[in-house]
């Protein structure tokens, strides 16, 4: 599994709004969709995907993006703090396959938790900041993400940037 998304302390329509603006314009497709068709809908005839894609839902005060393409997990720290402004942000992800998890936590504007672990460049690895208590390895960044109850809505919409 490689599971990743962020969620950020805003309600949908300013969050969405954000993320136009810092993905330098407008989304491309706008899909109102369900939890089980979003990668359908988010793949060409081809079977290639139409762009960054991501799922997204408002609970609880938070939006969350699932992030279905992948095209996030390589933002730098720096991108997320720009991206957060003063906004509480989780940006999380792991996979599975290749032992790599990744988690930035943003709270008023700086970094509380900076935490990578990469099997295949352990030199990067880091662990920084307590915004998210007992976190120390990918196993644990892996069940912050599975059990994340802000994380799952049957119903949601497709961004493609």
């Amino acid at each position: 599994m490689n599971p990743s998304y962020f969620r950020i302390k805003l309600n949908m329509e300013e969050a969405v709004k954000r993320l136009c603006a810092w993905n330098e314009g407008s989304y491309k497709e706008r899909i109102e969709t369900n939890y089980s068709n979003a990668v359908r809908v988010s793949i060409d005839q081809n079977g290639n995907w139409k762009g960054q894609c991501l799922y997204a839902y408002e609970k609880d005060g938070w939006t969350v993006f699932e992030d279905l393409s992948g095209g996030y997990s390589v933002n730098e720290i720096d991108s997320w703090l720009n991206f957060a402004e003063k906004d509480e942000l989780i940006f999380a992800g792991y996979n599975d396959a290749i032992i790599y998890a990744e988690m930035i936590v943003v709270k008023d504007g700086e970094v509380t938790k900076y935490f990578m672990e990469c099997d295949d460049c352990p030199e990067e690895n880091v662990n920084q900041g307590n915004g998210i208590p007992n976190i120390e390895n990918w196993v644990d960044v892996a069940s912050y993400v599975d059990e994340d109850k802000f994380v799952y809505s049957e119903q949601g919409i497709v961004y493609i940037f």
